[in-house]
């Protein structure tokens, strides 16, 4: 949820723009498991700014679990 909330953010900032995709290097040791994380975001995201945007998620070794951009689209 604080992906969401951060992204949220950051698009009202943007606004009229809107959040297309959020980035995310998510590492094998930060005790996310990839799977949850992409099935669970739609729903995560309902109802908030960034609702209908993708998550795009890059694989790393180690702990991280770091937003590193979002893609903004004009509004």
């Amino acid at each position: 949820m604080s992906i969401v909330e951060l992204a949220s953010e950051e698009a009202e900032r943007h606004k009229p723009a809107r959040v297309d995709a959020v980035h995310l290097k998510l590492g094998t040791l930060s005790g996310v498991v990839k799977d949850a994380l992409l099935f669970s975001w739609d729903l995560a995201c309902a109802e908030t700014p960034i609702a209908g945007c993708r998550l795009a998620i890059e694989d790393a070794d180690g702990r991280e679990l770091e937003v590193t951009a979002l893609e903004i689209e004009d509004g």
